[in-house]
C-alpha cells in the first residue's frame, strides 16, 4: 500500500527532540506558560498559523481551503513529580533504547509532539479543508473545560484527542462526577453525646447506605461505579467534641446519557433514608473547580465529565480504521478507561470525537512514565492520515 507523500515528511529525529524539549520543562497544571510558549515557537517553525487564547491554550492551524475542519487535541499541564529518586530514569527527560522516559512522555507531551509533527507533514500537500492542533491547559484539574473552549472558537467537524490509546481507535469513555456529600448534626461534649448529633457517625450510615447502590453498566464501556476517596470531620482534631460537620468525596464514574441530576437522584434517596434515623441533615451536589491559567483567567466549572460513545460504523470511527489501514499503521477499535478532554467535545458540545494516540495508558502518573519512539513516529503518521483522509472523503 502506497503511503500519502504527506505522511512521508515526519523527521523522526526532530519529533524526539521536540518531546525531550516539551518534558524538560515542567508544567503542573497552572504553570504550563513556558511550555506553551515551546509549543507555539515550533508549530510557527513548522508553517502553522499559531494563536494562544485567553486561557493559555496554543492553536496551530493548516488551512487549505473550504472543506471540513478536523481538531486534533493533546494537553499540556501534568501531575507532577513527587520524588525523583523514586525514578531509574531522569525525570525530566532521557531516552533509552527505544523509549522516551520522563513525566509527561506519554500523558501527554509525546502525543502532542506527534499530531504537531504529524500534521505539519501535510502543509503544501492537503488538498481540502481546515487542520487545527490545541495544546490545551488544566486538563489534569477538569476534564473537558479547556477543550470546549477552543471548540467554540474553531467549530470543528470531528475532533481527535491525543490520549494514549496504544494505536488503538477509541470510539468513547466513561465520564467523571466528582460528588460532595455534606452531612450537618450538633456538637456537644463527648462524655454526653446524647445532648448532639454526630455528624461522622451519620455519614457513616450514608457511606453504607450508598455502598448498596447498583451501579449503572454500559456493554463496552462497563459500569457506572461510585468510589468514596475522601472523608473530613469538623472540628478536627476533635478533641473531647462530638463533630458537628462532616464532608466526604465520591468519585462517579459516569456512562452515556447519565445527567447531574440522574446520578443525584438515587445518592440523594439514600441519603435521605439514611439520615432520617439520626437527626442529621444532609446534601449531595457536583463539586465545583476554580482555578486560575497561567495566563490569569479565572475559570469556574462544575466537576462533571460526561461520558460518550460512538457506534464501529460511525463514519468518524469508520474513516480513522481506515484511513490507519492505508497508512499501514496497525490498529482495532477500543475505547479510554479513564476520562478525558473529549467528555468537552463529545459529551457537551456533541461533535463527533474519537482518540488516537502512542503509549500504554497504564503508564500514566506513574514513576518512570516512559512513550515507546517507535509509537511515537507511527502516532505522528496516523494523525497525518486520519487528517488526509477526513478532510478530503468528508
Amino acid at each position: 500500500m502506497a503511503v500519502p507523500e504527506g505522511d512521508r515528511s515526519v523527521n523522526a529525529g526532530e519529533l524526539v527532540d521536540f518531546t525531550l524539549r516539551l518534558v524538560r520543562e515542567p508544567s503542573p497544571s497552572g504553570t504550563e506558560g513556558a511550555v506553551a510558549r515551546i509549543v507555539a515557537a515550533e508549530m510557527a517553525r513548522l508553517g502553522f498559523v499559531v494563536e494562544t487564547d485567553d486561557w493559555g491554550n496554543v492553536v496551530g492551524t493548516i488551512d487549505a481551503g473550504p472543506g471540513p475542519c478536523l481538531l486534533f487535541d493533546a494537553h499540556i499541564d501534568t501531575v507532577g513529580v513527587s520524588n525523583p529518586d523514586d525514578w531509574s530514569r531522569n525525570p525530566w527527560g532521557e531516552v533509552m533504547g527505544d523509549r522516551l522516559y520522563g513525566r509527561g512522555s506519554m500523558d501527554m507531551k509525546g502525543p502532542l509532539a506527534a499530531a504537531v509533527y504529524g500534521i505539519a507533514s501535510l502543509r503544501g500537500s492537503l488538498r481540502r479543508g481546515r487542520v487545527v492542533v490545541s495544546a490545551t491547559v488544566a486538563e489534569e484539574l477538569v476534564e473537558g473545560p479547556a477543550l470546549e473552549h477552543v471548540a467554540k472558537r474553531v467549530k470543528p467537524d470531528a475532533v481527535v484527542i491525543c490520549e494514549a490509546t496504544g494505536l488503538t481507535v477509541a470510539r468513547g469513555q466513561r465520564g467523571r462526577a466528582e460528588i460532595r456529600v455534606e452531612v450537618n448534626g450538633r456538637p456537644t461534649h463527648s462524655s454526653r453525646p446524647e445532648f448532639g448529633i454526630n455528624a461522622a457517625e451519620a455519614m457513616a450510615d450514608v457511606i453504607v447506605a450508598l455502598r448498596e447502590l447498583d451501579p449503572t453498566q454500559h456493554p463496552v464501556l462497563g459500569k457506572g461505579i461510585l468510589v468514596l476517596t475522601d472523608i473530613l470531620s469538623e472540628p478536627y482534631p476533635g478533641l473531647s467534641v462530638v463533630p458537628h460537620r462532616c464532608v466526604a468525596t465520591f468519585d462517579r464514574r459516569t456512562l452515556p446519557g447519565e445527567t447531574e441530576e440522574s446520578i443525584l437522584a438515587p445518592i440523594r434517596e439514600r441519603m435521605d433514608r439514611a439520615l432520617a434515623r439520626t437527626g442529621a441533615n444532609g446534601s449531595a451536589t457536583i463539586a465545583v473547580d476554580d482555578f486560575e491559567s497561567y495566563t490569569g483567567a479565572r475559570v469556574e466549572a462544575p466537576n462533571f465529565a460526561p461520558a460518550w460513545f460512538f457506534p464501529d460504523d460511525h463514519p468518524l470511527v469508520a474513516g480513522a480504521l481506515a484511513a490507519l489501514q492505508e497508512a499501514g499503521v496497525p490498529t482495532r477499535l477500543g475505547h479510554y478507561a479513564f476520562c478525558t478532554n473529549g467528555s468537552g467535545t463529545a459529551g457537551r458540545l456533541g461533535i463527533p470525537t474519537i482518540g488516537f494516540g502512542p503509549g500504554d495508558e497504564e503508564m500514566a502518573h506513574r514513576v518512570d512514565e516512559y512513550i515507546e519512539i517507535a509509537q511515537l513516529e507511527a502516532a505522528a503518521r496516523g494523525y497525518a492520515a486520519i487528517a488526509r483522509h477526513l478532510t478530503e472523503r468528508g
